[in-house]
C-alpha cells in the first residue's frame, strides 16, 4: 500500500518553502537520491509558484503518493482524488498565471519539467477550468 502526504496550501508565495520542505522530506523518505530530491523539489516549486500562487484568496492542494516504484505528485486547485483524472481534458502546456508574456515560452517550460521528472501530465487547461498537474518520478 502506498503512503500519501496531502497539504492544503494558501495561494501565497510565502508558503512555497513549506511545500518544498514537505515534498523534499517525502521524497527522501521514499528513498530517492539527493539529486533526485532536488529535481523533484525544483519541479514542484516551479509549478506551484507559476500556476497556483496567483492571489491571496485561493488555496491549492499538493498530494504526494509514495510506493515501491517511486513518487506521484499531484497539484490541484480543488483537491480532487487523483483517480478522477480520467474524466478531465489533457492539455500540453502549463497555464502560467504569473509571467511576463514576452519572456514565456511554454514549450521550454515543459521541456524543463520533463527533464526533471519522468512523466508530466496537465489536465483541464482551458480558460476558467480548474488545473491539475501530475508529475511522476521513478526510483531507479
Amino acid at each position: 500500500m502506498a503512503d500519501q502526504l496531502k497539504l492544503s496550501v494558501p495561494g501565497k508565495p510565502d508558503y512555497l518553502g513549506v511545500v518544498r520542505l514537505a515534498v523534499a522530506s517525502a521524497a527522501n523518505a521514499a528513498g530517492f537520491s539527493m539529486e533526485a530530491v532536488d529535481d523533484i523539489t525544483i519541479a514542484v516549486t516551479e509549478v506551484c509558484e507559476h500556476v497556483f500562487c496567483s492571489d491571496n484568496q485561493s488555496t491549492y492542494e499538493v498530494s504526494c503518493e509514495m510506493d515501491e516504484d517511486g513518487m506521484t505528485i499531484s497539484i490541484d486547485e480543488t483537491g480532487r482524488d487523483v483517480r478522477e483524472i480520467e474524466s478531465m481534458k489533457p492539455c500540453f502546456c502549463l497555464p502560467i498565471r504569473r509571467y511576463i508574456p514576452q519572456m514565456y515560452d511554454p514549450s521550454a517550460y515543459m521541456i524543463m519539467l520533463r527533464a526533471l521528472m519522468d512523466k508530466v501530465d496537465i489536465f483541464s487547461c482551458r480558460e476558467g477550468d480548474d488545473v491539475l498537474v501530475r508529475m511522476i518520478k521513478l526510483l531507479k
